[in-house]
């Protein structure tokens, strides 16, 4: 396997580097939420990011702000709270297993705090038949006054 050769671009080249993968590599959308990406607004308040590793530098490819966002904090979270340092691969072997973990069969067991769709609308119900009796009560005290 050939090593990828790595190169650095500057500042001023980073707009059209990004623009041009955008439409070139990913049809003008996001790679992780798949929405397109609106390039009318530049600057600080475009909708889009050039993403990049934070350990290594390398860009990765273009993402919506809110994904970028979202990404930084779920690699965070995972590096910190999943106890796998600032490693790209412990981070990413983490992740791959949790998505196996959330795509596999469950239990059958439920929790016993979990409360069913009937069971919300029952304590909404009862919490609606309380405030309206409340209701009812000071409307006949006041009244007897």
């Amino acid at each position: 396997m050939t090593p990828k050769i790595m190169r650095k671009i500057s500042r001023s080249q980073l707009k059209a580097w990004t623009i041009g993968h955008l439409k070139s590599k990913q049809n003008g959308k996001c790679i992780l939420c798949e929405k397109e990406i609106n390039l009318s607004v530049m600057g600080s308040k475009s909708d889009y990011v050039a993403d990049h590793d934070h350990i290594t530098g390398e860009i990765r490819g273009v993402l919506c702000r809110g994904c970028n966002g979202s990404e930084g904090k779920v690699f965070t979270a995972v590096a910190t709270w999943g106890k796998q340092g600032f490693n790209t691969n412990n981070v990413v072997g983490f992740l791959k297993r949790l998505v196996t973990y959330l795509e596999s069969e469950g239990t059958g067991i439920i929790y016993p705090d979990h409360k069913t769709e009937e069971e919300v609308a029952m304590a909404a119900k009862q919490k609606a038949n309380r405030v309206a009796a409340v209701r009812k009560a000071k409307l006949k005290l006041r009244a007897s006054e």
